[in-house]
């Protein structure tokens, strides 16, 4: 247990130092969200309906930056710089080290999701109860859990940290504005709405939303719930068949 500990506050502080990521993390979606809902103060609806409205899309946002820009990119860059290959060197279970980095990487998603609710509720006056917030923490972990795998998929199958950068840039920034997270999916003609729903970011939020909102979801739970898993599956088997802890160059 100590030494599960150590590696957790190891990989806490190798998170928490860097600067760059925590900006992605934390400034960027929060300061999305005060624009965003500043924008919309004017457009006739309750400031508290679309906020919340918002506050879906910005929190799944962020666990997609996490897993996919944030994960690929830094496990990618780690493995390039040696830092895993010394790791997996040491005299520690593989199972500590994967246990310590998940639990790290999904402690940093819930904190960022706790204060982007708190700044919806305190700034736009949205008011989920206990009722709410329960079931949207728990929907919030699951999709951390899948979009954390997709990152170590994408880590996988980069031979390098340029190419993770690269690859998963391209996979973001489409499900970014293609997803129905701060652009309604009705806005695109009905060939990309029917393809964009089955993004793994539109399921997440399509299961994320109805809790928060009055919303009604374009599919039944299970329907989301069973994509959002058929994607961690497939990440999963892309990382027990193509990741390395050494650099391939």
């Amino acid at each position: 247990m100590r030494r599960f500990a150590i590696l957790t506050r190891m990989f806490g502080l190798m998170n928490l130092r860097d600067r760059e990521a925590l900006f992605w993390y934390f400034v960027f979606p929060i300061g999305l969200l005060l624009v965003l809902g500043a924008a919309n103060l004017g457009s006739g609806a309750a400031p508290g309906v679309v906020a919340a409205w918002l506050m879906a899309g910005v929190l799944v946002m962020n666990i997609m930056t996490a897993g996919l820009a944030g994960d690929a990119t830094w496990l990618a860059t780690m493995r390039d710089r040696g830092v895993l290959p010394r790791l997996r060197a040491a005299p520690l279970p593989v199972t500590d080290l994967v246990a310590a980095y998940t639990v790290v990487r999904l402690g940093l998603v819930m904190l960022q999701s706790a204060l982007i609710v708190t700044v919806a509720m305190v700034v736009f006056g949205v008011r989920p109860g206990w009722d709410t917030l329960i079931p949207a923490m728990l929907v919030t972990l699951v999709g951390g859990v899948v979009f954390l795998l997709l990152g170590q998929a994408l880590a996988a199958a980069s031979p390098t940290a340029s190419a993770a950068n690269v690859l998963s840039n391209m996979i973001y920034f489409p499900l970014l504005f293609l997803s129905n997270l701060v652009i309604g999916i009705d806005a695109f003609p009905d060939w990309l709405e029917r393809i964009a729903q089955w993004s793994p970011a539109a399921l997440l939020v399509d299961l994320l939303r109805p809790i928060l909102t009055s919303d009604q979801a374009l599919h039944a739970v299970w329907i989301n719930l069973a994509g959002l898993l058929g994607y961690g599956v497939l990440a999963l088997l892309v990382v027990a068949r193509w990741f390395r802890w050494e650099s391939r160059v």
